[in-house]
């Protein structure tokens, strides 16, 4: 599809160059035509000539050429290509990527319902707005992680490591937050007050061996 689309990029770029050129010849057969020689104020007239072809159709159908180059390009480029980005993973609700390193990737906006992260590496990962419900980030690290607007019904924190972590609401809502570190997480001071509350705020994390209340600032 990309060779594709470099052709057809190559060529409607020829028939701009073809159009500008011959808007040139125009032009300059226009400047040196008798009628424009034999006038008195020659100079004069060249001058408008030349303004003519900065201003006039010429200049007008050079435009449009170009014009129609950059939008016919911009039509057979890839679907995936779109300029920001796409995110790295969509649809992967109920899979088993357990153990794998997905740091940096982004899942913003996923369909990432029951999916099994068990063990992974997500530093850096972006779930923006990904909708994690019921998903296991047991004994993950998810270190400067962003969970911002994300769905977070059910997922499974326990033995999580949150370091740097940005949050939004939600949190309170997950299954199990037992022995995970919140060292540094950007939490809202009325969910951490909900975390704190609850029963399975306990334990130390076995990787950091950071203590939850403690790394959560409970009272």
């Amino acid at each position: 599809i990309l060779k594709a689309a470099m052709q057809r990029t190559g060529l409607l770029l020829l028939l701009a160059l073809g159009l500008l050129s011959w808007a040139g010849h125009v032009t300059a057969w226009s400047i040196s035509s008798p009628a424009l020689a034999s006038d008195r104020r020659s100079k004069a007239s060249v001058c408008d000539a030349r303004m003519e072809l900065r201003g006039g159709p010429a200049s007008n159908i050079v435009v449009a050429a170009l014009t129609s180059v950059l939008l016919l390009q911009g039509s057979v480029m890839p679907a995936h290509a779109v300029s920001g980005g796409v995110a790295d993973f969509s649809e992967i609700a109920g899979a088993d990527m357990s153990g794998g390193d997905y740091s940096k990737k982004d899942f913003s906006g996923a369909n990432a319902k029951g999916t099994n992260l068990a063990k992974s590496k997500l530093k850096g990962a972006r779930f923006f707005k990904a909708d994690l419900t019921n998903a296991d980030f047991t004994g993950a690290d998810l270190t400067a992680a962003s969970l911002e607007n994300a769905k977070l019904e059910g997922v499974i924190l326990k033995n999580a490591v949150l370091k740097s972590a940005y949050t939004g609401t939600g949190l309170e809502k997950v299954a199990d937050i037992t022995n995970t570190d919140w060292t540094d997480a950007q939490l809202r001071p009325d969910v951490q007050a909900k975390l704190c509350e609850r029963k399975d705020a306990t334990g130390t994390n076995p990787k950091t061996k950071a203590d939850t209340r403690e790394s959560l600032q409970c009272p």
